[in-house]
């Protein structure tokens, strides 16, 4: 266990070196002196047949059975990401006891919306079929996405076709977790514009289309110095739901941009903010967070 000092000494060095790298992931330049190995990673299991569709499990070391599980939805503006970018996550949730799955997915241009939700519906079925063996408990599902991520879990919390369609029981998921996502605006960008498929549609891509009651619980989290998706996605989607009826909580961390968020949760010791603690908050008593907010 590093001692506070080293914590501190290690965050001045690396932590601007994280944040210098620009991208919606943590990177491999940090893992080595960051990485824990706390983890027994399993990678390359197939949950349908196209290369894209594979995944990663992180199974906790000292882990027992009846494991918590969450399937992590990575950034990537629905055109570039891997999961291969995602060991400190993994190791993070390690940890703390809890199994990470990490799928890929397809991305734009070989496939355009609504592929990705599509596989990230299916790699929630692989998930729920399989897990077991590998020690997770398929009845405490939870899935966490950041940016793009998050829009695709927001839309498979609040859309039941997805789930439906790739023969996942309606229970099955417990809670949903966004972070930093496009979850309540319309598309401006042009790149974007293409890959969500013509204006008349834009309506079915939007999760605020979606705001429901019946919803699984939900927590959406946003970093205050975000200048790529407006902190207030978080807040207009969580007031949607509860004004519906719904489960649905909101937090703001003031000092975290776009990439801290999933920064402050892959690398908790940074202490950057309680991404964290959050989650495993959430985790633990999804409705009472979420309905508390």
């Amino acid at each position: 266990m590093p001692t506070a000092s080293r914590t501190r000494a290690l965050t001045s060095l690396v932590l601007p070196l994280v944040l210098a790298l620009g991208a919606c992931s943590p990177r491999r330049a940090v893992e080595w002196v960051l990485l824990g190995h706390s983890f027994e990673l399993t990678r390359d299991l197939a949950y349908g047949p196209d290369p894209r569709q594979r995944l990663d499990v992180y199974r906790p070391r000292q882990g027992q059975s009846g494991m918590p599980v969450v399937i992590f939805l990575y950034g990537g503006r629905w055109q570039s990401g891997s999961r291969e970018q995602y060991h400190l996550l993994g190791d993070a949730f390690a940890r703390e006891g809890v199994m990470a799955v990490v799928p890929d997915y397809r991305l734009a241009p070989q496939v355009s919306f609504p592929r990705w939700v599509e596989d990230a519906a299916r790699a929630v079925r692989w998930v729920h079929d399989s897990i077991g063996r590998f020690g997770g408990d398929p009845s405490r599902i939870f899935v966490v996405g950041h940016s793009a991520g998050a829009h695709t879990a927001m839309l498979l919390a609040l859309d039941p076709r997805y789930l439906r369609a790739a023969g996942v029981p309606p229970a099955a998921v417990r809670g949903y977790a966004g972070l930093s996502g496009p979850v309540a605006t319309t598309w401006t960008d042009p790149d974007v514009q293409a890959l969500m498929g013509p204006r008349e549609r834009w309506p079915g891509t939007y999760p605020l289309t979606y705001a429901r009651g019946d919803a699984a619980p939900i927590l959406l989290l946003h970093g205050g110095r975000d200048r790529t998706v407006n902190p207030a996605n978080a807040a207009a989607l969580a007031a949607a739901i509860r004004a519906r009826g719904g489960c649905a909580g909101d937090k703001v961390y003031r000092r975290l941009g776009h990439v801290g968020t999933v920064i402050a949760l892959s690398v908790p010791r940074f202490h950057l903010a309680p991404v964290m603690d959050d989650l495993l908050g959430f985790m633990r008593d999804p409705r009472g967070v979420a309905c508390a907010r």
